[in-house]
């Protein structure tokens, strides 16, 4: 790279680039594009790494389902906006072709609203199921704060005992 042809990009520094026309790119430190830098001629860039990212499941392979009911499915697939979601099982409260996605049981914890198709293994989460896991996470819970252990030689002190 010819250093007199910006002072803004350094030579061996990764940047992400967005096309702009056939021959230029616009050019960011950040993965937006409205954070860019300038626009640059393709030339002076190598690429390095496209991130590959597989294609989005397909619509019609959703079974029906009942919206009064609360399921537990796996994601499979995101947007790429979307990378923070981790893949892994959720719990989900249906609205047509979407649902309500939530971390924990008790629906309480949302992390947003995806489509159907972006999930697989369906499973019905009863009501009785909810309640013995309930109980069965508080009794752990209780065992886990009566383990804690003071050491021998603690001594509490107060942020007032070295106040004169």
């Amino acid at each position: 790279m010819d250093t007199g042809v910006s002072t803004v990009l350094e030579q061996g520094k990764k940047y992400f680039l967005f096309s702009n026309g056939p021959d230029h790119y616009y050019v960011s430190k950040l993965p937006k594009t409205s954070a860019h830098q300038g626009c640059f001629h393709k030339s002076l860039f190598q690429i390095v790494q496209e991130d590959e990212w597989p294609p989005e499941p397909a619509v019609d392979n959703v079974p029906v389902l009942d919206s009064s009911k609360i399921y537990a499915a796996k994601l499979i697939w995101r947007k790429r906006g979307y990378q923070q979601v981790k893949l892994g099982m959720y719990y989900l409260q249906l609205a047509r072709t979407h649902a309500y996605v939530f971390r924990d049981r008790q629906l309480e914890k949302c992390i947003g609203c995806f489509p159907l198709h972006w999930f697989e293994d369906f499973r019905e989460v009863n009501a009785e199921e909810n309640e013995t896991n309930e109980a069965v996470f508080k009794t752990e819970t209780l065992e886990s704060e009566t383990k804690e252990e003071i050491p021998e030689n603690f001594e509490q002190m107060s942020i007032f005992d070295f106040v004169e």
